[in-house]
């Protein structure tokens, strides 16, 4: 089977990996936005960068950057838990060799210039004519530099290991004859050396060809889990092999079926569709020169579309982080649409630190031809500002909204003009939809990234918010309660912002939108005018239902006087959850299955469901769903919250100033022009203020 063909040697000084970002113009973020590979330069294609070879070797050799070295221990399932606790989502918190303690990675230090093994795998297994990656770390404890030579049977690398440093390597050793032996492993330093063995069992090769199938028996996609007996996990040529960012597992996407060789011995086959079939596991013994057949059906415990629900994520970018490689395609796309069995992937034109549009060519102003009845591909587009007013997704544009991005230093849209609100009026002049991306990280103007959105909002041209994305929910609830509670209508939406060249990054699908559809059939305009009304919940797993006197998320219910009103709220999920909620006027209260409320104002209700992390969670750390509101009208009163008002006025307030201090305008005029529209939107919030429910 083809390997990976990224063969390296490496001689020089560690501490390198840092160089790739700059390198390749990858801007440094906070955990949960960028994508740094950590990796040495020349080796981004390794394991940061996709490619269509699936994963059977690392045909590397020498000195490894951090982020390989951690992809590379990430490979074998036993370190999940291990690796989960060194990151933050998908960011390694403290990128550093120093962290990386698994069973499986050899480490030695350099003490007083003597070399010394701290800790050698007990066993290691390698498979008849492939390499053997072995991970080793290596710490220089010393004030200098120290010259470094590893040695696994008779290959041996050399490298500079800086002062206080350390550095990561992979030695190599090909599988020959069946059988287990010690291979010498040596470390050398200063003309003294430190001797060890390493206990390799190599074993044959065996043949697994598996057969995806649906509830039906139908030819169907998934994501797969595939785990050899040497405890890795595998991927077959023409597939791109993943990591899930919070389970911290390998696995790949596939259509109809698979096969590949695999070391003899016990392997499990995991298979899942999305977040409505459960999870399908089998056992089998591979055995040497024999085909072994497996059948994997994967049963529907949910049917989203038989029940008029069908699910988007808002924020995709098929390549993306820097100009090259762009090797995502739109059937690339397409499968993992099928395999996650998302009905509406929200594919984004955008840029990302300069100029560069990612995939502006594959815009077409309508769903692509590879759509079906039953999923969407549609290129739309991430209107990104560089920082002063946030980033919206666009959904169903007929044509791009220019500029895409605004406020980028050292490009022709350098300005941060025109403000956000006038390309959302575009999209909505086209007949599309939009959402404010990732709002924040804290709910205070500084904090956020949505910082226009509130403006925007007021003004008529913002249709939903990404409560759910790569972001903290926590943060997103409490804006968006906010919003709601000034009595604004603003719909939940679900957006991962998703790199799908990147390896390991978020999955699309692992955050997700559904819509209600009442006629059960699935079309772009459908799908968007129910995402407009609200007729939404967004989940990374539950599947939350609210009904509220018989309406659904997105309606209003009259009251004609203060009274009560019938709530049902139902949850049904594969992972766990212990908390279903009720929120009313952003007051969180214990929900039950059925239950009566009593109400004297107007008010919003909604339904949040939250539960404990979990293998299936792929995005994020604890499961969590939220509807989006049913309105309530008491007495023909609009809902109004005098200090949610006012709080919206105090955050225009400190926009305007931040915009006036620090915003780049090619005018004066200009400036002024977005300074008076956001005054506009600060009178929509000051006489909510003023004309509030008691």
């Amino acid at each position: 089977m083809p390997t990976i063909t990224t063969k390296r040697i490496l001689a020089g000084g560690a501490g390198l990996s840092l160089l790739a970002a700059a390198l390749l113009n990858i801007p440094e973020a906070g955990a949960g936005q960028g994508a740094v590979p950590h990796s040495r330069p020349g080796h981004e294609e390794l394991s940061f960068w996709v490619n269509h070879h699936g994963l059977i070797e690392w045909n590397v050799e020498g000195e490894i950057g951090f982020g390989d070295l951690a992809r590379m221990l990430m490979r074998r399932r036993s370190n999940a838990l291990a690796m989960q606790a060194l990151r933050d989502r998908f960011v390694f918190i403290k990128p550093d060799v120093e962290t990386l303690r698994t069973p499986d990675l050899a480490s030695a230090e350099i003490r007083d210039g003597r070399p010394r093994w701290v800790h050698v795998p007990e066993s290691t297994m390698a498979t008849e004519g492939r390499l053997l990656n072995f991970p080793v770390a290596v710490a220089n404890l010393n004030p200098a530099p120290a010259r470094v030579r590893l040695t696994l049977g008779d290959r041996a690398v050399e490298t500079v290991v800086p002062a206080s440093s350390s550095a990561g390597f992979v030695l190599a050793f090909r599988g020959l004859d069946a059988g287990t032996r010690r291979v010498p492993l040596k470390i050398e330093c200063g003309g003294t050396e430190a001797a060890s063995q390493a206990a390799v069992t190599t074993v044959q090769r065996a043949r697994l060809r598996v057969r995806l199938r649906d509830e039906h028996g139908r030819s169907t996609a998934a994501r797969v889990y595939l785990t050899a007996a040497d405890g890795l996990s595998y991927a077959p040529e023409g597939t791109i092999h993943r990591f899930a960012p919070l389970p911290a597992e390998g696995f790949f996407h596939a259509e109809d079926g698979f096969e590949i060789d695999l070391p003899a011995g016990t392997t499990r086959i995991e298979a899942v569709r999305g977040f409505e079939t459960r999870l399908a596991s089998r056992e089998v013994n591979l055995v040497p020169g024999r085909e072994t057949e497996v059948e994997l059906k994967l049963e529907r415990w949910f049917d989203g579309p038989a029940e008029g629900w069908f699910s988007a994520d808002a924020h995709i970018h098929a390549n993306y982080t820097a100009p090259v490689p762009q090797v995502i395609t739109p059937a690339d796309v397409r499968l993992y649409a099928h395999a996650e069995d998302l009905h509406y992937a929200n594919m984004m034109v955008a840029n990302s630190s300069g100029a560069f549009l990612h995939d502006e060519a594959l815009f077409e102003g309508r769903p692509h031809p590879l759509s079906t009845a039953r999923h969407i591909l549609y290129w739309n587009e991430e209107m990104r500002n560089a920082g002063a007013y946030g980033h919206m997704c666009f959904f169903n544009l007929k044509t791009l909204v220019r500029p895409l991005f605004t406020g980028f230093t050292g490009t022709a849209d350098w300005e941060d003009y025109p403000p956000n609100h006038d390309q959302a009026a575009e999209v909505q002049r086209q007949g599309g939809a939009v959402t404010y991306a990732h709002p924040g990280y804290a709910p205070t103007l500084e904090g956020a990234s949505a910082r226009e959105l509130p403006v925007d909002l007021a003004l008529g041209q913002i249709d939903a918010m990404d409560v759910l994305s790569n972001n903290p929910e926590e943060v997103s609830t409490v804006l968006w309660y906010k919003l709601l509670n000034a009595g604004m209508r603003l719909a939940v939406s679900a957006g991962t912002d998703a790199f799908t060249n990147v390896a390991d990054h978020y999955i699309p699908g692992g955050g997700r939108v559904y819509a209600w559809l009442p006629e059960r059939k699935l079309t772009a305009e459908a799908w968007v005018a129910a995402y407009k009304r609200g007729a939404s919940f967004a989940t990374n797993g539950p599947m939350l239902f609210l009904d509220v006197d018989g309406r659904r998320p997105g309606d209003t219910v009259d009251l004609p006087a203060p009274g009560t009103v019938p709530v049902r709220v139902t949850v049904r999920s594969e992972v766990p959850v212990d908390r279903l909620e009720l929120i009313v006027n952003g007051e969180v209260r214990p929900a039950r299955e059925q239950q009566t409320i009593r109400l004297d104002r107007s008010a919003w209700i909604a339904a949040r469901a939250s539960g404990p992390r979990h293998r299936l969670t792929l995005n994020d750390t604890s499961a969590f769903a939220h509807t989006s509101p049913v309105y309530v009208t008491v007495g023909g009163r609009s809902i109004r919250s005098a200090e949610d008002a006012r709080y919206w006025v105090q955050w225009i307030d400190g926009l305007m100033a931040r915009t006036a201090q620090r915003g780049k305008f090619a005018s004066e005029a200009r400036k002024q022009e977005v300074l008076n529209l956001f005054a506009k939107a600060r009178r929509v919030y000051e006489e909510r203020a003023t004309n509030s429910q008691p």
